[in-house]
């Protein structure tokens, strides 16, 4: 019987092993993803680089034909609406026409290269073919002021990262500690046993090896069983592919708790060897074991409410990241104007880029904003942390699908000193009447988020700030209180964008700005037109991947702790049999039996909670308790079902 628990509690702790090898496997297969046989990841970062992005990507194409590279660049589906991403060789090649995930979900697009005509050359590439030539890849791109960052594939950093974040480790370790609560159960169940053999004068070696090998055996098939279960479930559902890299990493981590399992119980199988003042006076054999159950049941429990608080502020983060991608997809049509020409050339073209912003203006499709923090000015905005200068353009993407009311009136008179103060220098340069800084600022008209809403604000160049004490500053017009001069620049820097990659190049096209036509004017540069988004939809979908991750993590350890309360439980059952058992055969309820053994838990694992909750931040408290109430349901639930089973044993002389 104490052998099939150990196999089924085993198998347990595997099965939440194979799920973290899945995840990991998972998280792999998005960085690296083997479909295409992705084998590292470079991050190219043009921004100090004088290349145009049509130069630039040119230059990437030449490099990644000749070194036989196989780049592949990762963008967002702007198409879409659902976060997706697609892949874009940069080169003819043998790709599939769509990858699919080892984690489901829809699989990814591989699309053409006129995918890249209108996007940044900054961003991720993944390399599929020879990484021979990755470091003259680098050494050139260096030479033209290209900043690159590589990152290898590697099954170990995935899981080392997985790990790290936050309560997913707290899930390994209470892993590890299930594993320990088993060894103790097992030499619990040996021990009348050993202290017979011990009597009898059975070599010590001996002993240990009979104990611990039929306790390595148990877990042995159970690592070996769910192992091979779950490979097949891999492949059949996940593909072939993905086994391999799934195998490597479950047998790590079946080996790493086998390995611990196997020192818990030599240091408790030691610590807990059969005294002879114990075996004279005829004590329970699993006396000497009470002890580290407790403690091990203690450490289990500060672990699950320990980890709910940090859980709980990951679900929040899980739900503002949705809330950001929902916001970043607002802008997936949204296109800036790229200037790639000199200083001289921008203050020529000035005039034509004034009347493009009113005729975008016209067609409500021109949205400003252009943000100012107060560490960025190094002064103290009051109430706010930050002003933020919008039209209504902007507004109407951000907060279309927010709740009302999402943003409210702030009085002029209440924020006139501060604006005034900080801003009416600024305002007066700004003007395109040369009005007065009062007079511009009285033309505004304030706002502040209401019912909780982060507002988006752009800092420039596609930065997007989430933030809900914001004072939003309302133009009322573009071109009517900008100069040209200025309005070149907040383009400059992606502060105003418009809607929509075609009716923004026509506008451009009519405005005399086509390369065609700035060619025959003298030009030697050009102007450009690229997605603002993509950078900011790449980051959100990770941030809200691995926020899922975290509350996948907190669902093992609520599991784990489950299984460490039963072990103990049983463990308690066997110490306590010679009075349980004859006060239930006179007919004491089962809650009269148990409330002593009960209440003792509770009262220590109140007095824990109160430690954890001393480490917690404030609005982590509810988790806190939400998670000690689940303790406290658990753990009286599992003395009882462990109760009655010996119970039941001793009466059919089961043990």
């Amino acid at each position: 019987m104490h052998r099939r628990i150990v196999v089924v509690v085993a198998g347990t702790l595997f099965a939440l092993l194979a799920l973290v090898a899945g995840i990991v496997t998972d998280f792999h297969d998005r960085e690296f993803p083997q479909a295409v046989g992705a084998k590292s990841r470079i991050g190219l970062d043009f921004k100090e680089s004088e290349l145009t992005d049509r130069e630039a990507f040119t230059r990437l194409q030449d490099l990644d034909a000749r070194l036989r590279l196989g780049l592949v660049k990762i963008a967002p589906d702007l198409a879409g609406d659902s976060g997706k991403k697609v892949f874009v060789p940069l080169n003819d090649g043998a790709f599939p026409t769509r990858v699919a995930w080892f984690g489901g979900g829809d699989p990814v697009e591989v699309m053409g290269r006129e995918r890249l005509d209108h996007s940044p050359p900054d961003g991720t590439y993944l390399l599929t073919g020879d990484s021979a030539g990755l470091g003259e890849l680098e050494k050139s791109l260096a030479s033209e002021a290209v900043r690159t960052h590589r990152t290898e594939s590697s099954l170990v950093d995935s899981f080392v990262f997985v790990v790290e974040a936050g309560s997913f480790g707290a899930a390994v370790i209470a892993a590890f500690a299930l594993i320990a609560a088993l060894a103790l159960f097992w030499l619990s169940v040996k021990a009348r046993g050993r202290a017979l053999r011990v009597l009898g004068g059975c070599p010590t070696p001996r002993i240990h090896l009979q104990d611990l090998g039929g306790f390595f055996g148990a877990l042995l098939m159970s690592a070996l069983v769910v192992a091979a279960a779950s490979a097949v479930y891999v492949g059949v559902l996940h593909g072939w592919a993905h086994v391999p890299s799934f195998i490597k990493v479950l047998a790590g981590l079946q080996a790493a708790v086998i390995a611990a399992s196997l020192l818990a119980a030599i240091a408790l199988s030691m610590s807990a060897w059969p005294s002879a003042t114990m075996l004279a006076t005829r004590q329970p054999a699993v006396k000497s074991l009470r002890t580290s159950a407790v403690v091990l049941q203690a450490l289990t429990f500060v672990l699950v409410v320990g980890a709910a608080g940090p859980a709980w502020t990951a679900y929040r983060d899980s739900a503002e990241a949705s809330a950001e991608t929902a916001r970043w997809h607002r802008l997936s049509d949204q296109v800036a104007v790229q200037f790639a020409m000199s200083l001289e050339e921008m203050d020529r073209v000035e005039p034509q880029i004034g009347t493009f912003v009113k005729e975008a203006e016209s067609a409500d499709t021109a949205a400003l904003s252009y943000t100012v923090t107060e560490g960025a000015w190094e002064t103290d905005f009051g109430a706010y942390s930050a002003v933020a200068f919008v039209n209504q353009r902007w507004l109407d993407l951000l907060t279309a699908d927010a709740p009302e009311p999402s943003l409210t009136p702030v009085p002029f008179s209440r924020v006139q000193g501060m604006v005034v103060k900080e801003f009416g220098e600024q305002f007066t340069l700004w003007s395109r009447s040369k009005e007065s800084g009062g007079e511009l600022a009285a033309q505004l008209r304030y706002l502040e988020p209401a019912g909780g809403l982060r507002l988006p604000v752009s800092t420039g160049n596609g930065e997007l700030l989430f933030l809900s004490d914001v004072l939003v500053a309302v133009v009322p017009s573009l071109h009517g209180t900008f100069s040209d001069a200025d309005l070149t620049s907040m383009m400059s820097t992606k502060n105003i964008v418009f809607s929509g990659l075609a009716p923004t190049q026509e506008l451009l096209d009519r405005q005399g700005l086509a390369p065609d036509r700035m060619r025959a004017a003298g030009f030697e540069g050009e102007v450009n037109l690229v997605h603002v988004a993509e950078e900011g939809l790449l980051k959100a979908q990770f941030a809200a991947y691995v926020t899922w991750l975290l509350n996948l993590a907190l669902v093992a350890l609520f599991t784990a702790f489950a299984v460490v309360a039963g072990v103990s439980a049983v463990i308690s059952a066997r110490l306590h049999a010679k009075r349980d058992f004859p006060l239930r055969l006179a007919g004491r309820p089962w809650r009269r039996i148990l409330q002593v053994r009960v209440a003792k838990e509770l009262l220590a694992g109140a007095g824990l909670v109160g430690v954890v909750l001393l480490f917690q931040q404030p609005d982590e408290a509810g988790a806190v308790l939400l998670a000690a109430a689940f303790a406290a349901i658990v753990a009286p639930l599992c003395h009882l079902l462990a109760t009655r089973w010996m119970f039941t044993a001793i009466g059919r002389r089961r043990v």
